[in-house]
């Protein structure tokens, strides 16, 4: 069925031109820093509707459907808005969390969202049932028509990009500083990418012909894909599984069943009567489908595994949601397969369909408290700690700071609170992760470092202690990454006075220093070592630190001064 385009132009460039301005308010209040700039919750809420609503209207609206095309996208888009409020107030509080890292997921999760609410409101809207093949070509229709408008925005720019140089380059700067100009290039953009809709709208002859273009190519690719995850399994039993594991198996069959299913659904999307293969090819093509079950309860072995040793991470609970969606497909193929045989088609129309909508709620819970990731794993690492699966000493603090947003920073306070009077070092940590790095104030009080620095032996003058403060504070990064400080007393020159090794424990290596008295202040210097010390070999330096297993050894060969100029023999 051809879509044809009468709706007046006036409206489409008014809700063009609205979102626009819309986007233009959100960049000002964030540029200048006036409200919702220090309100993340607001920010998330107010950019979801200004994006969702505008393109959902553009790509639906057409003579006679308004009412009903308002009716299905408004509750979407509010829905949005409300969902954009929790994930916006997981910034919070502002002045400790960034919401970096929360846009990606919020982003891709809204847009899958975005994209299957929208191809569902237009069957309803169109008055017609829910079918598989009218939900494939709305899909592949709004698709190809926002990837040509944003192309036809992103052209539209660069013409005036060029437009401006090359005025500037005779002196004229005018046209560059207005095209610049945030109030210029977000109405003007918005209304390029509202006319590239209305323009490719009119085409959907073209965007059907080139979606019966991809189908014919990957009706051959798909036999191609078959043949290589039958062959795949039964390779399995004579390599075992642990080859797999060892480079990412899990994720290289959660790819192999995306692909399938992709190719799957791209192949037949027409009605079921009607098979693109012969008979054979048919057979052979469902038979790989029928298998692919199996590889679901492969992958949900190896992610069960790594849930089991390390606990859940972001990565992984995307993993399982993955495989949740990806299992759900060939089951219901499998039934269809197992019932009607070389009639399964009827199955598969139903089970997308109905799939679909699971896939669209998914990508709503996400983002919602009943399904947040974040939460999830903030207090999975915590009951983990509690059961000392965890060494509290080795808590990879960054990761909760820079993945697991509010709900990291709550478990951090809380292991702060816990911990706080035993493990000052697990302290300073916390401290410098929250630290604001633009501020000039020293990135740790004094006293929290001296309570994080464990004195071996002897008792350091106040003046060596300031200095050892002054020194390490100044790498905040370097605080983020310390275990624990050791300060042990030793004449490391044999000059008679006492130098002190200071030694960081990292998470990952070993740093130490010697401070010595000269020039009447204490200076520093890195030691070099002959090998690395990681693993296993920390704990066995450290405890041989703190038992006093030192040995000063005189270098083999001496250094060599030549008219001012030294020589050493080098290892």
């Amino acid at each position: 069925m051809e879509v044809k385009e009468n709706l007046p132009q006036k409206l489409m460039v008014l809700i063009a031109l609205i979102q626009g301005l819309c986007l233009l308010f959100l960049h000002q209040a964030i540029e200048i820093g006036f409200w919702p700039n220090h309100q993340p919750q607001w920010l998330f809420a107010l950019y979801s509707v200004a994006f969702i609503w505008p393109i959902m209207l553009l790509l639906s609206l057409k003579p006679g459907n308004s009412a009903a095309v308002v009716k299905y996208t408004a509750p979407f888009a509010l829905l949005s808005a409300v969902l954009g409020y929790y994930v916006g107030s997981q910034a919070t509080p502002i002045e400790h969390v960034r919401y970096d890292s929360l846009l990606f997921g919020y982003v891709f999760t809204m847009l899958i969202a975005t994209f299957k609410a929208l191809m569902y409101s237009q069957q309803m809207a169109s008055g017609d049932g829910l079918s598989y093949s009218a939900l494939f070509r709305w899909s592949w229709r709004n698709f190809l028509t926002v990837a040509l408008a944003l192309l036809f925005a992103g052209s539209f720019w660069m013409i005036l990009m060029l437009w401006g140089a090359l005025f500037n380059a005779i002196g004229i700067r005018f046209f560059r500083d207005l095209f610049q100009d945030p109030w210029f290039y977000y109405p003007a953009i918005a209304l390029a990418n509202g006319f590239g809709v209305v323009i490719f709208r009119r085409m959907t002859h073209i965007i059907d012909t080139i979606t019966r273009l991809q189908q014919a190519l990957m009706k051959f690719l798909l036999v191609v894909l078959v043949l290589v995850s039958i062959l795949f399994l039964f390779a399995l039993p004579f390599t075992g599984l642990d080859p797999l594991w060892e480079s990412g198996g899990s994720a290289l069959i959660l790819w192999m069943q995306a692909l399938m299913l992709f190719f799957v659904n791209a192949v037949y999307q027409d009605h079921p009567d009607q098979r693109p293969y012969s008979l054979w090819l048919h057979r052979f093509i469902y038979f790989g489908i029928a298998l692919l079950p199996i590889y679901s309860a492969i992958s949900f072995y190896g992610l069960s595994l790594r849930v089991d040793q390390y606990g859940w991470s972001i990565d992984r609970c995307w993993a399982f949601l993955v495989w949740f969606l990806l299992a759900l497909f060939p089951l219901g193929y499998w039934w269809g397969i197992a019932k009607r045989r070389d009639n399964w088609l009827v199955q598969l129309s139903r089970v997308n369909v109905a799939v679909g909508l699971v896939v669209l709620a998914a990508m709503l819970l996400i983002n919602s408290p009943l399904l947040d990731f974040r939460k999830i794993v903030a207090s999975d690492q915590l009951e983990r700690i509690a059961d000392n699966k965890i060494d509290i000493d080795t808590l990879d603090v960054y990761y909760f700071r820079s993945k697991l947003a509010r709900p990291g920073y709550e478990a951090l306070m809380k292991i702060k609170e816990e911990y706080g009077e035993t493990r000052p070092a697990l302290v300073l940590r916390i401290d410098q992760s929250y630290q604001n790095h633009r501020s000039s104030e020293p990135a740790s009080k004094k006293e929290d470092f001296l309570a994080a620095l464990k004195v071996l032996s002897g008792q350091p003058s106040q003046t060596l202690l300031t200095a050892i403060y002054e020194q390490e504070s100044k790498s905040s990064w370097k605080l983020r990454d310390t275990r624990q400080f050791y300060l042990k007393p030793v004449d490391l020159n044999q000059d008679g006075e006492e130098d002190y090794l200071l030694v960081a424990r990292r998470l990952n290596y070993i740093d130490v220093k010697v401070y010595y008295y000269k020039d009447e202040r204490w200076q520093s210097k890195y030691l070099s070592a002959s090998q690395l010390i990681h693993g296993d070999q920390q704990q066995d330096f450290i405890d041989a630190l703190t038992s006093g297993e030192i040995i000063l050894k005189q270098p083999e060969w001496q250094i060599l001064e030549i008219s001012g100029a030294e020589f050493s023999v080098q290892d």
